[in-house]
């Protein structure tokens, strides 16, 4: 799954379901509403409902199918859930390489989880999410921390200049 999908942090994953939550119920509980709520969490606003994409829950859903027990993302040797997972793609970007490299693809660049969390803030805004919207759905309790996240690009600045012209001529 994607952090792009839904804004999180690299080490919220793992915890979108916690103990009690089966995964028949979950599969339900996605399907009918369209988030999941994350309990955990730093600060109040990080607390909340987790709106996601179309795509992300057909993710979810597919991810449930094989997975046994309690968890989503249980961890390899025990029925606990993984509580990170800052650095568990490296190992599987190694492999992928691998099999690039044996096929004669370039491999991918080393990337950390973190930063789809910026471009997901990025695209949030480009697609014309306000920053209090953004502010609340990336769980930070000032839009301060927006600005940090979401990278306006150039394209999107002169898109912006030429709304301002076109409310301006009306």
């Amino acid at each position: 799954m994607s952090v792009q999908e839904f804004g999180r942090r690299d080490s919220a994953p793992p915890r979108l379901v916690f103990p009690t939550l089966k995964s028949e119920t979950l599969r339900t509980f996605i399907s009918t509403r369209g988030y999941l709520f994350n309990p955990f969490g730093k600060t109040k606003a990080a607390r909340r409902k987790v709106p996601l994409t179309a795509k992300a829950c057909t993710l979810l859903a597919r991810r449930l199918e094989k997975v046994k027990g309690d968890f989503v993302f249980p961890g390899r040797a025990t029925d606990k859930p993984i509580i990170k997972v800052n650095r568990a793609h490296v190992g599987t970007l190694a492999r992928i390489n691998r099999i690039r490299l044996e096929a004669s693809q370039s491999p991918i660049p080393a990337l950390r989880l973190y930063d789809l969390r910026h471009t997901w803030a990025t695209r949030g805004a480009t697609a014309g999410i306000d920053v209090v919207t953004l502010a609340a759905m990336l769980g930070h309790s000032r839009i301060q921390m927006v600005l940090r996240y979401a990278h306006p690009t150039e394209e999107h600045q002169f898109q912006a200049m030429r709304k301002l012209e076109a409310f301006r001529r009306a």
